[in-house]
């Protein structure tokens, strides 16, 4: 399982940058799935580990998959929007238009304290933390 956890941690290290860059909304959505992987593995897991220094770190995949979703959320309606916008008639457009400058005021929001939020974990060491704990092969586990 150290193993196993330790994979799903790289998944979401390797999701994060993209997600941090915006440019694309996929790399949220990216790092969400792949929180969601880590938590269902350390759900499994827990009791095979010290709580000491497990439980923290299982709580920050908690908070990852939590604090990525509310940019994810209005990623999504965004893209709806947009798309609705596209086809709906004429009179309903200004509308559509009012709500969508709302939901981008709220996802600016929302990606300020995501970026803060990842900042802070690469502040406090959790990338180092979590290869330490859970490595990435079977021979560095047991050394």
């Amino acid at each position: 399982m150290r193993t196993l956890i330790g994979a799903r941690w790289e998944e979401v290290w390797k999701a994060v940058p993209r997600a941090a860059e915006g440019a694309d909304i996929e790399g949220v959505h990216d790092v969400r799935v792949a929180s969601r992987r880590l938590r269902a593995a350390m759900d499994v897991a827990a009791p095979a580990f010290p709580a000491s220094w497990y439980k923290p770190l299982h709580k920050v995949a908690k908070e990852i998959t939590s604090e990525l979703g509310e940019v994810r959320d209005r990623d999504v309606m965004l893209e709806h929007l947009t798309a609705e916008r596209d086809s709906a008639p004429p009179n309903e457009r200004p509308g559509i238009d009012r709500l969508i400058a709302r939901i981008d005021r709220e996802r600016i929001v929302a990606r300020a304290e995501m970026e803060r939020f990842l900042q802070e974990l690469a502040d406090r060491g959790l990338r180092e933390e979590t290869r330490r704990r859970f490595p990435a092969n079977e021979t560095s586990a047991r050394e």
